[in-house]
């Protein structure tokens, strides 16, 4: 029987079996030896990476979009004072009512924090006015005696804090009245007023009262 006659390859043929060897040993070698996997942001799902999955330190600062945290993410007393950075807070990221006296340290505002004019009576708590009345003691009007009254006080309720005091004149009189003395009054705080008394040579004509502003 005769046998069939092989032919030659050509040159051709050679050259391409000898491509496709070495980038068969090539790919070979790469997925042998290989130990890193690129992974980039469009190859994981929305969800897929976790807080538990990730180490602690893992993701700092430089690695956030600025606004990429929002307050709905964040638990609870997660941020506290020793992670904020000096002024990062300031009155503008705050809410109304967002600082309240219980998350204040004592003396954690100073007068030195406080812009002009925002802390007033009014702003503390309700005021109060007390009064008691003082009594011209003049017998004879513009003979050029003039007459001092006696000391009357008001006093602050249970409680309360003296913010200023007063003398007015609830009816002048022949208007020969005059204020003089008024002075704020303290009994070893326990209670604390005004004391006033006037002057007259308005005949009796005259009456007025001391006030004391408390805040309640």
């Amino acid at each position: 029987m005769r046998r069939p006659k092989l032919k030659r390859p050509s040159p051709g043929t050679i050259l391409g079996l000898l491509a496709l060897i070495v980038a068969v040993a090539g790919n070979t070698g790469a997925f042998a030896g290989s130990t890193h996997v690129i992974v980039r942001k469009g190859d994981i799902a929305k969800g897929a990476v976790t807080a538990k999955a990730l180490a602690k330190g893992a993701v700092h600062a430089k690695a956030l979009a600025k606004g990429a945290v929002t307050l709905n993410a964040l638990r609870k007393g997660a941020v506290g004072a020793n992670a904020l950075a000096a002024d990062s807070v300031g009155a503008a990221a705050l809410k109304a009512g967002a600082v309240g006296p219980a998350v204040l340290a004592p003396n954690a505002v100073t007068a030195t924090a406080l812009a002009p004019g925002s802390v007033y009576g009014g702003a503390l708590g309700p005021v109060v006015l007390h009064s008691a009345p003082i009594a011209d003691l003049d017998s004879v009007a513009h003979n050029g005696e003039w007459t001092a009254s006696n000391t009357e006080t008001a006093l602050c309720g249970t409680g309360e804090r003296l913010l200023t005091g007063g003398i007015v004149f609830t009816n002048p009189g022949t208007r020969e009245v005059a204020p003089l003395e008024l002075l704020p009054f303290s009994n070893n705080g326990s209670t604390n007023g005004t004391v006033g008394r006037i002057t007259s040579d308005s005949g009796g004509t005259a009456t007025a009262e001391v006030q004391a502003i408390c805040l309640k």
